[in-house]
């Protein structure tokens, strides 16, 4: 994971990854989600990719997270909406993980909505201390 920083024009760049755990299948709505991400077009200029995590205590294997580098103030906003419309579609129990600096934690049981607001805050708790680290270089 790269280290948050400004940019030229002097936006916040902040690199989140985004995970799912407790699900039936974590992997396949993980690759739902990426599915959604790449359809959405006003996330058509974010560099995004899907990565091998690092492997949890006490498993085989790692774990695919979605990388996503957030480099403007609209693709903050585009994050939210589509990852707000991507749960809105879930009908079972899950938890999106956000990590940047931090992690901040999404739970969906699949019949209350998330609202925009609550992943708005999940990414801001998630990037906690960036524009800090960002300063100091």
């Amino acid at each position: 994971m790269t280290e948050p920083h400004v940019d030229t024009e002097g936006h916040l760049v902040t690199e989140f990854h985004l995970s799912i755990a407790g699900s039936q299948d974590d992997a396949e709505e993980l690759r739902d989600l990426y599915a959604a991400i790449l359809d959405d077009n006003e996330l058509r200029t974010a560099r995004k990719s899907v990565v091998q995590g690092a492997p949890k205590e006490g498993q085989m294997g790692a774990e695919d997270t979605i990388r996503l580098v957030v480099d403007s103030p609209a693709l903050w906003t585009a994050v939210s909406s589509c990852v707000t419309a991507w749960l809105a579609t879930r009908e079972s129990r899950l938890r999106l993980v956000v990590h940047a600096i931090r992690s901040s934690e999404i739970e969906s049981d699949g019949h209350r909505d998330v609202t925009s607001a609550e992943v708005n805050q999940a990414l801001i708790e998630a990037s906690e201390g960036s524009r800090d680290e960002a300063a100091r270089q």
